[in-house]
């Protein structure tokens, strides 16, 4: 039978046996159709669902709300889908001055709403609020049968410069077990099939580890940071930006190679070009962005900054103008604009 991998959209045959998934070959993901067991309305009638009083329960809490410390600044708002009794959200509360919401579908949302300012008790899909800064979701897009129509909807509650942070098992999530028995699990993920359904769902990763702790039966789990990607106007406006905030106005690229080709030319129409110079003659006369390359002249090139358009050999043609006699103020290095882009 074939089907289409619910995390890269490849196109995949065969079932595997006890128990009965379906493997992606291109991304390694691994899914099953949920368990009657896990009807609708099956998560409303539970409780309790974890220890607090396991020492691996004060482990996970106190390592989650470290990373989500790391992404949080006073006043933010933050979501978490799955926020269980809400421990989590009021360890954080206790340190940091944030608006912190949860979903939650079991009974445990009762003791939530005491932590919590807002618990909401359908999916994503059912919830309509402001924009938040940050959505954390640990351990539950692997209960989701759709995982992208649950991130796009988790797209649709984030703000513009929003981030996820979302965990779940590395595979089985056990170094030792091939597959995860849990009746509740519907996805293995790998790190490609999960990097891969967030760029389907317009996201893109930021940053993505293994090896987090969230209990003796899963102390292998896959976190992963990501933002919208940007769309390309976007991302070429702020790199415009860059250029303008670091040279200040006409310019004088100087090396005019493969960096220049890559780099800076692709931008030429929005860059106030003044002129290309290399110290090669024969690249002198060449046309590029509009412009022929020649050689430098103090006399026609005044004042003007000048960007070095060499990654590789740029400490050496800066050291080869400042002996030519030219402020070292003027020079601006390529990877000073690209530098924290």
């Amino acid at each position: 039978m074939k089907r289409s991998c619910p995390c890269c959209a490849h196109s995949v045959e065969g079932v595997l046996e006890s128990p009965a998934y379906t493997r992606c070959l291109s991304c390694g993901h691994r899914w099953r159709t949920p368990p009657a067991a896990t009807d609708a309305g099956y998560y409303e009638s539970l409780v309790a669902r974890n220890d607090p009083q396991a020492p691996w329960f004060a482990r996970k809490i106190a390592e989650r709300s470290a990373a989500l410390s790391d992404l949080l600044a006073p006043g933010l708002r933050v979501l978490e889908v799955g926020c269980a009794e809400g421990a989590l959200g009021q360890a954080l509360k206790a340190r940091l001055s944030v608006v912190y919401d949860g979903i939650e579908l079991s009974r445990d949302r009762d003791l939530a709403s005491q932590h919590l300012d807002r618990v909401f008790s359908t999916p994503a899909a059912g919830v309509s609020t402001l924009p938040y800064d940050l959505i954390a979701s640990f351990h539950v897009l692997e209960h989701i049968a759709e995982p992208q129509a649950e991130l796009l909807a988790w797209e649709r509650l984030l703000g513009p410069a929003g981030r996820l942070l979302i965990e779940v098992p590395n595979q089985a999530g056990h170094p030792s077990l091939a597959d995860d028995r849990n009746p509740e699990h519907l996805h293995q993920f790998t790190p490609a099939s999960l990097s891969m359904l967030l760029a389907r769902c317009g996201f893109a990763c930021r940053s993505l580890t293994t090896g987090h702790y969230e209990s003796p039966v899963y102390p292998d789990s896959i976190r992963v940071i990501a933002e919208r990607q940007a769309q390309p106007a976007i991302q070429r406006e702020l790199l415009l930006q860059r250029f303008r905030q670091r040279l200040g106005g006409p310019f004088i690229a100087y090396a005019i190679g493969g960096d220049f080709h890559n780099y800076v030319e692709p931008l030429a129409e929005g860059l106030e070009l003044h002129a290309l110079v290399d110290s090669s003659p024969a690249k002198w006369g060449q046309q590029r962005a509009g412009l022929v390359v020649e050689g430098y002249d103090p006399a026609r090139h005044g004042d003007l900054p000048i960007l070095i358009c060499s990654i590789r050999f740029g400490a050496d043609i800066r050291r080869q103008l400042l002996a030519m006699g030219i402020a070292p103020e003027r020079l601006v290095g390529l990877e000073a604009v690209y530098e924290g882009a």
